[in-house]
């Protein structure tokens, strides 16, 4: 009787690897949006954390050495993340999906796995989700920001899917024995990640139905879109920021004039939140009817600049 290609040991590595990777994209994410504060922009910087996506394909890769584990893993991952409510709906599975077998490709081509087989891995398929992102959805006009967004990608795909991931396995292999420094940045940085995890997860992190009416006002309250459904509208909205772009649809939602009339706001701006940490702030007087909220939480904010728009909302903080 032959023997399966993968066996249980395999399958329990890839299911558990699998759910690791779809439930840290969020956190994940949301660390990307940190360092876009930091740099002052709106998107784009976050692909320097792009690379620990992936690090859990080729982590999975290095543990069962076996073809196929990259396309696995991403599209086990892809659907973690799909029914965990990750903003990229059903696409992720193509996205994922096609990173992972990337993974593949490279090992299958260069056939060693060694340090340079695992960088080239991780940087060929992270730069790959600007590729496919530019395929599908075209969100940078620019030519040359598009080469600088892939680039900044395909190092940290290096770095984090390649370098980080290779001295991981190295660890849980038994070959890194001795505790030098290249061991200790390594155990170290992990412990970051997964502190830094447990804190948001446990603290920041919202899921559910509701947008939190905070700040200043007389009547704070949970906003559920159900109950000011009486006043949805629906607006014609094109997303028109410097570097992306989303062609012009209808949207449904509910005004957010409406929304922060109700919390009687006795401040004069706001600031909406989405669930990734990403921000944006608003003169009341200069909000209008067609700025509303989607049934799905997300901002359309027409008339203003692209960076405006926001996924997710899980706070409006009055000021």
């Amino acid at each position: 009787m032959g023997r399966y290609y993968f066996e249980t040991r395999d399958l329990v590595i890839i299911a558990i690897i699998s759910a690791l990777g779809g439930v840290s994209s969020t956190y994940i994410g949301y660390l990307g949006n940190l360092v876009n504060r930091f740099l002052g922009v709106p998107f784009g910087a976050g692909q320097f954390l792009a690379g620990l996506h992936i690090f859990w394909i080729t982590l999975g890769y290095g543990l069962t050495k076996k073809r196929g584990t990259g396309v696995m893993i991403g599209v086990l991952k892809a659907f973690v993340e799909l029914f965990s409510g990750g903003k990229l709906g059903i696409f992720v599975l193509v996205l994922s999906g096609a990173q992972g077998a990337l993974v593949d490709l490279v090992f299958l081509f260069l056939r060693k796995r060694n340090f340079i087989s695992y960088i080239m891995a991780g940087g060929i398929a992270t730069a790959a989700n600007v590729f496919v992102f530019q395929l599908f959805f075209a969100p940078y006009n620019a030519t040359t920001l598009f080469f600088f967004i892939s680039l900044i990608a395909f190092f940290s795909g290096v770095v984090f899917a390649g370098y980080f991931s290779f001295s991981v396995l190295e660890i849980l292999e038994g070959k890194e024995k001795r505790y030098g420094v290249k061991k200790a940045l390594t155990i170290g940085f992990a412990t970051i990640l997964l502190f830094g995890g447990i804190y948001y997860y446990a603290e920041i992190y919202t899921v559910g139905e509701k947008v939190s009416i905070t700040g200043n006002c007389e009547n704070p309250y949970d906003f559920v879109y159900e109950d000011l459904k009486s006043f949805e509208k629906t607006v014609n909205a094109e997303m028109i920021g410097e570097y992306k772009y989303e062609e012009k649809k209808e949207y449904k939602g509910i005004p957010l004039l409406r929304i922060i009339e109700k919390a009687v706001p006795t401040g004069n701006k706001i600031e909406v939140v989405g669930n990734d940490g990403y921000s944006v702030k608003f003169d009341i007087k200069k909000l209008n009817e067609d700025v509303i909220l989607t049934e799905e939480r997300r901002l359309i904010a027409k008339g203003f600049d692209g960076s405006y728009w926001v996924r997710d909302v899980v706070e409006i903080r009055i000021e």
